[in-house]
């Protein structure tokens, strides 16, 4: 069903997703295994049989959720959005309809962002981390020049021996002026008592997706 409507003065606040990100609306991949709570604050004018249904995309969509005598004004109500209705993934936008069985008004309200992505970041193939010079004094700087899909905000975790290591989360500049430096502490390589350590690392972003373990970079430690 379009969602045809008429407009009128009725202020109207964007319905509300608490687990969506504040700043781009990004959900996390494992929100999106279940119906996504949204909230509704009862407009001023609203009156019980008033009624509202939300909307994605400009298509009106799931149950319609009637006023009752129980609805205050500044009240926030709670209606759920099908998790299969953002099955691909990209940017939504949701609203609400709010609709008056009196007149026959139907007045959208302002839009709110949601964001979709379950692209694992790295695709098929993490490269090595490169490490330019094969000696330390207190640390070893290791240099990942990228990786596809890199965006602020992921998360790099490296891995010496398969324990877990340094982490490094990704800086807006890192994207074009220059490669991510990743240092690894003398204490840190030594600590795994071994003559050869192999350097991996995981990437997980915003959204909590992780990608492949990368290619290893095996470092030669001088106990």
């Amino acid at each position: 069903m379009n969602a045809n409507y008429t407009r009128a003065p009725i202020p109207l606040t964007p319905p509300m997703v608490s687990i969506a990100c504040a700043s781009d609306g990004l959900l996390k991949t494992a929100d999106l295994e279940n119906p996504i709570p949204v909230g509704v604050r009862v407009w001023e004018a609203a009156e019980p049989q008033y009624y509202f249904q939300l909307i994605l995309d400009g298509q009106l969509v799931g149950d319609i959720r009637t006023i009752t005598e129980a609805d205050k004004a500044g009240d926030v109500i709670e209606v759920f959005l099908d998790e299969k209705l953002l099955g691909a993934d990209g940017i939504y936008l949701l609203s609400y309809m709010a609709s008056s069985p009196f007149s026959e008004s139907h007045v959208p309200s302002p839009e709110l962002t949601l964001k979709v992505d379950r692209t694992k970041p790295g695709a098929t193939l993490l490269a090595p981390l490169i490490f330019p010079t094969a000696t330390f004094g207190d640390q070893l700087v290791g240099l990942l020049p990228g990786y596809a899909g890199m965006e602020p905000g992921d998360i790099i975790q490296t891995l010496l021996n398969g324990v877990a290591g340094p982490a490094h989360q990704v800086q807006a500049d890192e994207l074009t002026l220059r490669p991510i430096e990743i240092p690894f502490s003398r204490e840190h390589l030594q600590a795994h008592a071994a003559e050869t350590v192999s350097i991996e690392y995981v990437v997980t972003d915003r959204a909590g997706n992780a990608s492949i373990t990368s290619l290893p970079t095996l470092v030669s430690v001088k106990l």
